[in-house]
């Protein structure tokens, strides 16, 4: 019997766990700088390979130097971008800095100014990438700085001598580089020529098993992306056939991930998840982050509206002006706790943030046309509220700031 259906019961299961959880955390795991991880992931990489093959429809790469899950997601979002990149000329800049170095040997290496020129010949000077390129502008030499830090962070350059940093000051300053095996692995590979694709949607499509998007692999495909990728997955952003499916495989589907992932999935009437019961994981992408002050205020958020919920003047549906007053009464009971930067911060300023990160999480989103705020079920899973003795506690350490 196939083991994805028996359920994961191997001796080794949390060693497996583990390796799955390095490849969903991870862009890639490279063998020079992270051996271990690199040997644990190649010991289960056959069952890997298959598990993801099967219920992701997504490719383990391996070489001698590293492996890569290519997490392709069943819908791209906002929050999926380079946090980094301020503006579409940086992402535009990295795709033509890797069709330069896919013309280098690995490991050759180059000069910046070099590069500079080429990149003049490579850059679409469409309208809407900001027209041509001219490097003593120096918007358009902070946007190649922040192409080339990512490119080197990221591993698929090398920084061998000089600053790039400075040819944001200076369009003459110099730097060396030096193209590593990653580079030919960053940018991914479609069934045709990207230049066939005539919009988003049809370069989307080329992932979704079309013959097979509504009862097949397809449908199970788009099902595993959207758990194992985004933080909540609502029903009013899936197709009904989707959440049919979750609601007849609920049980085999909870045993497998729970055994292969060390995620619980939790299905309500209008949203599904897949939740950690404890942060000793692998995982660092699992709400709340310990030192995000904006994240007690989404908690401590959620906590009154679920109060209003219980106490039926529930309302999912706000206005700015609503969601600043909600926020507002929220601050006035909560702040007592909260990190200096959100006390302090003016209450739009702070709403903006909260709107920003809820969105992100998908616990909101945000109605252009009617300009209304609309606040997500998975809002309604959460709460933070500060344990009973956390006033005495605050108030003698503030006793014992005044000494």
């Amino acid at each position: 019997m196939d083991e994805a259906r028996q359920g994961f019961k191997l001796q080794d299961g949390d060693e497996l766990r583990e390796a799955i959880a390095l490849l969903l955390d991870n862009y890639w795991v490279v063998r020079e700088e992270q051996p271990e991880w690199y040997n644990l992931i190649r010991r289960h990489e056959p069952h890997i390979r298959r598990y993801f093959f099967e219920k992701c429809g997504w490719r383990l790469i391996q070489t001698p130097h590293f492996y890569k899950l290519e997490k392709i997601p069943a819908q791209p979002q906002s929050w999926m971008g380079i946090t980094e990149f301020q503006q579409p000329r940086d992402y535009a800049l990295l795709c033509c800095l890797m069709a330069f170095a896919e013309e280098k040997g690995i490991d050759e290496q180059f000069l910046l100014s070099d590069l500079c020129e080429s990149l003049l010949a490579l850059y679409p000077h469409e309208k809407e990438m900001g027209g041509r390129l001219n490097w003593e502008n120096y918007e358009h030499r902070r946007s190649l700085v922040r192409a080339l830090n990512f490119a080197t962070a990221s591993g698929m350059l090398r920084l061998v001598d000089g600053d790039s940093d400075q040819f944001a000051a200076l369009h003459t300053s110099e730097a060396l580089y030096e193209v590593t095996p990653l580079s030919r692995y960053f940018l991914r590979s479609y069934p045709k020529d990207l230049h066939q694709y005539d919009s988003l949607q049809a370069l989307q499509a080329a992932e979704v098993f079309d013959d097979e998007a509504v009862t097949g692999m397809g449908r199970r495909a788009r099902i595993y992306r959207q758990l194992l990728l985004t933080p909540a997955y609502h029903a009013s952003e899936a197709r009904p056939e989707d959440f049919a499916y979750l609601r007849n495989m609920q049980r085999r589907m909870r045993e497998e991930l729970e055994s292969y992932t060390g995620l619980y999935l939790e299905l309500y009437k209008d949203c599904a998840m897949l939740t950690s019961q404890e942060r000793t994981g692998s995982l660092s992408g699992i709400f709340p982050f310990h030192r995000s002050g904006m994240h007690a205020v989404m908690l401590h958020f959620a906590a009154l509206c679920r109060e209003r919920w219980q106490a039926e003047t529930w309302n999912d549906q706000l206005s700015a002006v609503e969601f600043e007053r909600l926020l507002a009464e929220c601050r006035e009971r909560y702040q007592a706790g909260w990190t200096k930067e959100c006390r302090e911060l003016p209450l739009g300023k702070l709403a903006a943030g909260l709107l920003e990160d809820l969105i992100d999480w998908h616990l909101a989103a945000w109605d252009g046309e009617t300009a209304l705020i609309q606040l997500k079920p998975a809002l309604g899973r959460l709460a933070g509220r500060y344990p009973e003795d956390f006033a005495a506690k605050l108030s003698g350490g503030r006793e014992m700031a005044h000494e």
